[in-house]
């Protein structure tokens, strides 16, 4: 069926095109407490852990698709600025956890209300069926990409995946 087939270059190129203007959101200016992009993405996947619970440096550095050390950089200028703070595992004390400071609780929680406030502007602009169907179509593509290149994840959407929210 040869008719069947169409050219998905151009949509391709499309959402290529669409994915790279995205991209700057996530490095607007207005992540004050982070200085890196990946400092936000250190605090974000520890403020989805229970407030006494925490990571392995190893565990977040798999999860960021990072090297340890790169994760360690970020995690001692967090420290350094009070926000995460590092503590010995509770059943092998040799094994040395990160978690957010109450500190970090705080400026992550008023940073998530900013980031849901400008998302709402999104929401008002595309309005709720768009929205509803952009997240839709955006978390079958993230789920796409990791299985497509492994990325293991086991964050926010990971929960809202066992919820069954899309």
């Amino acid at each position: 069926m040869i008719d069947d087939i169409r050219d998905e270059r151009p949509i391709a190129e499309r959402l290529f095109e669409a994915f790279r203007a995205i991209g700057p959101f996530k490095r607007r200016p207005s992540l004050g407490h982070a200085q890196r992009p990946g400092e936000f993405q250190v605090m974000h996947r520890l403020s989805h852990e229970p407030p006494e619970s925490g990571m392995r440096v190893g565990d977040l550095a798999a999860w960021l698709s990072v090297k340890p050390p790169t994760v360690t950089k970020a995690v001692d200028a967090l420290v350094a600025r009070g926000l995460v703070e590092r503590y010995a595992d509770e059943a092998d004390r040799r094994v040395i956890r990160v978690r957010l400071s109450p500190d970090g609780r705080t400026l992550d929680s008023s940073f998530r209300e900013q980031a849901l406030s400008e998302i709402r502007g999104l929401v008002d602009y595309l309005g709720e069926d768009d929205s509803a169907t952009l997240a839709r179509l955006l978390t079958r593509a993230a789920e796409y990409m990791n299985e497509r290149y492994g990325r293991s994840c086991s964050g926010a959407h990971g929960r809202a995946k066992e919820r069954g929210a899309d």
